[in-house]
């Protein structure tokens, strides 16, 4: 059954095949109609020549059939009878004027253009007999073979070379229209594999998006222009306006700092927090990746930007302090009661030993899930609740006063380096806790030697604050777990020094909580260096109040 591209084909060749018979008889009645209006000119008396007549009507009734003929509908060797028809009526042309012959080029080229060898033997026959239909020819003189010679020759001599010619454009026509018809093909299948290639980018949760260095968005999948309210034909023009801010309610990013803007500089970037206010008036916490890609069909290197979706995340990272501080206290109430009807069972006197030593473990066992309720509690506070512009410094040298008696009963000494004032916008109770926390730490884990305690600015203008200890200290896989809540060290516990594991986590959180980082150096068995590390107050970039 044939297909709509091969119906289409053919019905391309049939009217192309109506317009060339139209075209040639009308180009050769022009031609005959021109040389007619220029005989009458110079000679009238040819125009009542039979010959001559005879053939001017029997080419204008043939012009004429060409134009009411249905040729789509005939076969196509029917046209054959058009310059056969032709070849006779310039016959009785050169009836009146031997000259005319020339006009036999017309249907000759017409018939080596369309047809095979077999007609063009017979139409240059059909020349030869109306060229010998002349009586002055009967003859057969030898002027008149030699005129017949160069005539045939001649007429054959055109046939072969527009035949030749003519099958030459055939062939390279329809190679045109194979590698036409190959080209489609190969251009649907590029279409389809795009289509299929851009359902699965488009399926792809993870925001993603091409830039050139140009900073134009060649590609970018469905999640992306959805975050971004991108036009689907479009990416150069946003429909609704998605801002991109450095924090949740924080500051807009200029349009230098935008992910696209960083793109194009070269930045690369892995996993970086950022939030985007879209155009539902949502705001979505994303975790931003810069990566360099493949060139594009240009040349050119693209860069591929990567937004993961994590709002869920931010949220239940929001919500988790609020949750701990519930759970924490409900557990604390009764852990409190539990505590206090143990301490009054033991001030009876009336208990056997065995009674008392389990009465010690279950008050050990509550004051120690007290501790870990009262840690979570102080993990769970915001640090951001209290802020105020307070003296580092003086912070340090309280610290360092309180835990002097503790120190000198545990034979330490403390050598203190503190140059203030060190301003820090931020809240005091909690820093001092920090403080407070590496410094018990400092004594609980040293039985000899100093601990030496340092405050100071350093080169970057950051607040230093360093406590170093030459206690028992950490093999290097210790310090990489020292921040996990309820991880101690193997040394600590073999060494029976109480301890819950909580008190780094909830430095490292309150400290990061203001702007500032926290790191731990330690050896084993030659103590441990923590060193804190603050954006002054007056430092550019410092945890605003």
């Amino acid at each position: 059954m044939p297909t709509t591209e091969s119906r289409w084909a053919d019905s391309q060749l049939i009217g192309t095949r109506v317009r060339s018979v139209w075209q040639w008889q009308l180009v050769f009645t022009f031609s005959v109609v021109a040389i007619t209006v220029a005989v009458g000119v110079l000679n009238v008396g040819l125009l009542a020549s039979p010959g001559f007549l005879v053939g001017i009507f029997v080419i204008v009734i043939c012009s004429m059939a060409t134009l009411v003929t249905p040729w789509a509908r005939i076969p196509r060797h029917a046209a054959f009878v058009l310059p056969l028809v032709d070849i006779v009526a310039i016959g009785f042309l050169t009836l009146s004027e031997p000259s005319l012959g020339y006009l036999w080029v017309f249907p000759i080229a017409w018939i080596a253009t369309y047809y095979g060898s077999a007609e063009i033997v017979l139409a240059i026959c059909a020349v030869a007999v109306m060229s010998l239909a002349d009586p002055s020819h009967w003859g057969f003189s030898p002027d008149v073979i030699v005129e017949l010679l160069i005539i045939l020759l001649a007429l054959a001599f055109l046939a072969i070379t527009v035949a030749s010619g003519a099958r030459r454009i055939r062939a390279f026509r329809v190679l045109a229209r194979n590698q036409a018809r190959r080209l489609a093909a190969t251009v649907d299948r590029v279409q389809a594999t795009e289509q299929r290639v851009n359902a699965v980018f488009d399926s792809i949760s993870v925001a993603l998006a091409r830039v050139t260095p140009g900073g134009e968005i060649v590609s970018a999948n469905a999640a992306y222009r959805a975050l971004y309210s991108l036009d689907t034909q479009d990416l150069r023009f946003p429909v609704g306006g998605a801002v991109e801010y450095s924090d949740y309610r924080g500051r807009a990013l200029s349009p230098t700092e935008t992910t696209v803007a960083r793109a194009v500089r070269g930045e690369l970037v892995e996993n970086e927090r950022l939030w985007l206010f879209d155009r539902s008036g949502t705001w979505r916490a994303l975790g931003l990746s810069i990566r360099d890609a493949a060139p594009n069909s240009l040349g050119q290197q693209t860069v591929v930007i990567e937004l993961a979706d994590l709002t869920a995340v931010a949220e239940a990272q929001r919500e988790r302090p609020h949750v701990t501080r519930v759970v924490a206290h409900e557990l604390r109430n009764p852990l409190t009661v539990i505590l206090g009807h143990a301490d009054l069972l033991l001030e009876g006197s009336n208990l056997t030993p065995g009674q008392r030593d389990h009465l010690d473990v279950i008050e050990s066992a509550s004051e120690r899930m007290l501790t870990l309720i009262q840690g979570l509690l102080s993990q769970s506070t915001d640090a951001a609740e209290d802020h105020a512009r307070f003296d580092a410094a003086a912070l340090v040298e309280a610290s360092i006063e309180a835990f002097e008696p503790a120190a000198s009963a545990s034979a330490l000494a403390i050598e203190s380096v503190v140059a203030g004032p060190l301003h820090v916008e931020g809240d005091e109770f909690r820093l001092r806790q920090v403080v407070d926390n590496i410094m018990s730490n400092a004594i609980k884990y040293s039985d000899r030697g100093t601990l030496r305690v340092a405050a100071a600015l350093d080169d970057d203008g950051w607040v230093a604050v360093s406590i170093a200890d030459e206690g028992i200290g950490m093999t290097p896989e210790d310090v990489e777990r020292v921040f996990t809540p309820y991880f101690r060290a193997q040394n600590a516990q073999e060494g029976s020094v109480s301890g819950t594991g909580l008190g780094m986590g909830i430095a490292r959180d309150i400290v990061e909580a203001h702007g500032g980082s926290i790191a731990v150096e330690s050896a084993l068995g030659r103590g441990t260096t923590v060193t804190v590390r603050l954006p002054a107050a007056d430092r550019d970039g410092g945890v605003e109040s």
